[in-house]
């Protein structure tokens, strides 16, 4: 039986539950966000005898990281080759050079805290299902890059696949985990060293005063770190942001063999697959198929589409697990990590390497906060200016926002009537000039929200793979219910009469 699900929630231990913040509290350090970002501050302040409370708006582990590939590895989603052309090779250096410390310090805190994670070392692989100029130039100058960068690659051979493969580029000593199982093991090993509260939705914060607030209590702190993938409110490093979405499905390998490892394919659309063992159970799975946030037309074709996928190339069975996963694509191809004002830190735009760069940035923050100079910090600095790196994708996604924008138009109203949403189903309304989200249950019972994203006034979208409403602006996702999933929206959808 299918589960939309990600295949980690399916397949983690349940973990340790946490409380919900109720009261006035004091710390040095609050953290906003209980995924891998989070959870790697939270260890890395206490250790260093800092007074931290970790605040997850859901279930900790549930966001990003739980919906992520467990994929780990020193390269990058905008390839070494392009950060060198924009960036140059020290930059380029640089960045292998930080997300090996990263890697390096989650295989160390597994072995310290001897985390049940299913971690092994294993190879990244590039491979090509048939090649052209574009993919031929594409594997001599990545492969220049990785050298360049020391590290060892092997070219030309299929890397194990069932299927024919063309032309591959190899690397070793890279890893995979299940993030899941990591993330809660960690938070386990924590909770008598910090303070984590779930279900304590942020609804507002004073950054002057470091005062953060959630439904029922608050937090006063020296230091607040957004680890919330994009900052909550509203900033300006959210225009040099694209927020996309990804999806993955899973099914078990009924006959064949897919060896362990990180396999990226060259050819469009582009695609990852890796498999997983759960007990006797072997799974073989692939996300791919990227879309802005919110502007997916019917995400359910995406999700087809994987598993079109996946059928031609294994011999699996039914699909048993299909979610999707956001990121937020950076503008000049780093992400933002630093501090913001007298007392924020941001820590934003790690595209689909956030596991590694999750972990790094809770490194340069850390140090940060305790007053120690970072090595990586200045190339990742959070208020640096790049107008000729970043100006095309800049240009493109605030361009889109602005055609989202003009999109809240009576006329482009979705349906007149109730009776025309399927049970199961949510669409835009339009009612005395009024904009609604209107989700339709199983039972036939309407449950209506206003459609005005709360971040900036977007009009959100129905998403009928993940049944949420998700703005197509700046990323912003809601439950049909209005309550805020992720993104930089702090306050829920309203619920209204019909």
């Amino acid at each position: 039986m299918k589960k939309t699900v990600s295949i980690w929630e399916a397949t983690a231990q349940a973990g340790t539950s946490f409380p919900t913040l109720n009261g006035s509290k004091e710390a040095d350090v609050v953290i906003i966000g209980g995924g891998i970002s989070g959870l790697s501050t939270a260890m890395l302040l206490t250790e260093a005898g800092k007074k931290v409370i970790l605040l997850e708006a859901l279930q900790v582990g549930l966001g990003t990281t739980g919906n992520s590939t467990g994929n780990l590895y020193v390269t990058v989603d905008e390839h070494l080759s392009v950060i060198k052309k924009k960036w140059g090779a020290d930059t380029m250096k640089a960045v292998v050079g930080s997300r090996t410390e990263a890697l390096n310090l989650i295989e160390a805190t597994i072995r310290k805290h001897d985390l049940d994670c299913n971690f092994y070392r294993t190879s990244f692989n590039y491979f090509a299902e048939g090649t052209d100029k574009e993919i031929d130039a594409f594997i001599k100058d990545e492969t220049d890059a990785l050298t360049e960068c020391g590290v060892k690659v092997n070219t030309g051979t299929n890397p194990g696949l069932s299927f024919n493969v063309t032309n591959s580029i190899s690397v070793e000593g890279q890893a995979q985990f299940h993030p899941l199982k990591y993330i809660r093991s960690l938070a386990g090993k924590l909770k008598d060293k910090c303070e984590i509260y779930e279900n304590s939705q942020v609804i507002d914060f004073d950054e002057d005063k470091g005062i953060v607030k959630t439904k029922d209590g608050s937090v006063k702190a020296a230091h607040v770190i957004m680890a919330t993938h994009t900052p909550k409110g509203v900033y300006m490093v959210q225009t040099v942001l694209g927020p996309y979405r990804e999806h993955g499905v899973a099914a078990e390998l009924l006959s064949g063999d897919m060896p362990q490892g990180i396999f990226w394919g060259m050819n469009k659309p582009k695609h990852s697959v890796r498999c997983f063992n759960d007990g006797d159970k072997k799974y073989v799975m692939v996300i791919g198929d990227m879309y802005k946030t919110g502007q997916g037309e019917d995400t359910n074709e995406y999700i087809k589409k994987l598993e079109e996928y996946l059928r031609f190339r294994f011999s699996i069975g039914a699909i048993t697990h299909t979610w999707g996963g956001q990121q937020y694509r950076p503008a000049d191809g780093l992400p933002y990590i630093g501090k913001h004002g007298d007392a924020m830190y941001f820590l934003t735009g790690f595209a689909t390497d956030g596991l590694v760069y999750g972990t790094l940035a809770a490194m340069i923050v850390s140090d940060m906060i305790l007053g120690r100079k970072n090595k990586w910090e200045d190339t990742y600095k959070l208020n640096r200016f790049t107008p000729l790196k970043s100006f095309k994708e800049f240009f493109k996604e605030n361009a889109d926002n602005f055609v989202q924008y003009l999109k809240d138009t009576p006329w482009n109203t979705d349906v007149d009537t109730l009776k025309e949403i399927p049970a199961g189903e949510g669409r835009v309304i339009e009612k005395h000039g009024e904009k609604l989200a209107v989700y339709k249950d199983e039972h036939g019972v309407n449950h209506v929200c206003s459609a005005v994203c709360t971040h900036m006034k977007c009009i959100v979208n129905w998403n009928p793979a993940e049944k949420t409403w998700d703005c197509p602006c700046h990323g912003s996702r809601f439950k049909t219910n209005g309550q805020v999933i992720e993104g930089p929206a702090v306050i829920d959808l309203p619920a209204k009469k019909f």
